[in-house]
């Protein structure tokens, strides 16, 4: 996932004050990608979020990053749960058109984020009948 989606997704969390949810997403961050936030911490992010991304850049190795979509599935459908639609278009807008494609893929994303993912790039599918 490209820096600029996690940013906002990680701003929009820490103003929900879901820590827990950031932190997760941290988890799911390749070293590099760790690296790239901790430049951005202290004009973008809370005391609180600085300190879990400081944390999490200790703990982590040099290893790719795990599932970063599967984790911001798990958040969209949860802001969608709890009415956050505006929080999701603001990470949606922030997203490349290779991570909206894989994001509608995903079985588990909530029909309602799903259907925003068409206003930022996600194509409709063509019916498949044929004509006589």
């Amino acid at each position: 996932m490209n820096q600029g989606a996690l940013v906002e997704t990680l701003i929009q969390l820490s103003n929900f004050r879901q820590y827990t949810m950031a932190e997760s997403l941290l988890a799911a961050c390749s070293r590099e990608q760790l690296e790239a936030l901790l430049g951005v911490a202290e004009r973008a992010f809370s005391r609180r979020l600085t300190y879990s991304l400081e944390k999490q850049l200790s703990r982590s190795k040099a290893v790719e990053g795990k599932h970063v979509l599967s984790e911001l599935m798990k958040i969209l459908n949860a802001w969608c749960a709890e009415g956050h639609r505006s929080a999701i278009r603001c990470v949606l807008m922030e997203l490349r058109h290779a991570e909206v494609t894989a994001l509608g893929r995903m079985p588990e994303l909530d029909r309602e984020v799903h259907s925003m993912l068409h206003e930022y790039g996600l194509p409709y599918e063509l019916p498949s009948c044929q004509y006589i």
